[in-house]
């Protein structure tokens, strides 16, 4: 992922509003994609911020979540989505990150600082930080910060 990529994002979720575009759309899609080499290369699950209706109190419904996650019987793998945090719904993924709707969408890219500050303790904790992959981590909760 690029480093403007990286910055448009950053930006975006210090914002007070965010601004959904194709460009955000883009984003998203990318960091979904360095995300799952990254988790793939990690495997550290991370639990993150509730991305749920906020407006609602229902914050928590939904989650961001790093792990290996089923989609089908043909599909599994890891990587970052939005996962279903009712103690019912066993962490089952629910979208990737660029597939929620707009709502949820300024929530979730609003929620990368708290997220990327997390993945990165998790990283620490689990003595990868000094891998490339944990490098890497790092410095994109850097940026985020």
């Amino acid at each position: 992922m690029e480093q403007a990529t990286i910055d448009f994002l950053a930006v975006q979720a210090h914002a007070d509003r965010v601004r959904l575009s194709g460009e955000l759309d883009e984003a998203l899609r990318a960091l979904d994609a360095e995300m799952t080499e990254l988790a793939e290369v990690l495997q550290v699950e991370y639990v993150g911020p509730g991305v749920g209706m906020r407006d609602m109190g229902a914050q928590d419904v939904f989650r961001l979540a790093v792990r290996h996650h089923v989609w089908d019987v043909s599909e599994t793998g890891w990587g970052l989505k939005v996962c279903d945090g009712l103690p019912t719904g066993g962490m089952r993924a629910m979208w990737p990150i660029y597939g929620v709707a707009r709502l949820r969408k300024q929530q979730l890219v609003q929620a990368l600082p708290q997220f990327f500050s997390g993945m990165a303790d998790a990283v620490c904790e689990a003595g990868k930080n000094e891998t490339p992959a944990g490098r890497r981590v790092l410095g994109l909760a850097a940026a985020f910060a």
